[in-house]
């Protein structure tokens, strides 16, 4: 699985959140794919003020089975997440008002 750990001046430093694509745990499979299929992609996540004011926040390669994760985000805030296909061959993939899961102990 491939990791990022967000740290922005502006923004909480070290919130206890995390958005990602995890293995399947029965019928939840957050994994990245495209066609169906888990594959590497560039997830790219903007935290939302509204549905107009976006803010980029981070991006992170997904590995190749499609898992990803960026810890260290702001669980009172909403985000849209981007899935982009690296090969092009498929249009990127768009979830809006994402709330972000609370990090492990």
């Amino acid at each position: 699985m491939i990791y990022g750990t967000l740290f922005r001046d502006w923004a909480l430093r070290g919130g206890d959140g995390y958005l990602g694509g995890n293995p399947p745990s029965g019928d939840d499979d957050g994994r990245a794919k495209i066609l169906n299929v888990p594959k590497r992609v560039l997830v790219q996540v903007y935290t939302m003020h509204d549905a107009v004011n976006v803010v980029y926040l981070g991006s992170v390669l997904s590995g190749q089975d499609g898992t990803w994760r960026l810890a260290g985000i702001d669980r009172s805030k909403r985000y849209r997440v981007i899935g982009v296909d690296l090969a092009g061959t498929v249009n990127s993939a768009i979830q809006d008002w994402i709330a972000p899961a609370q990090l492990e102990s």
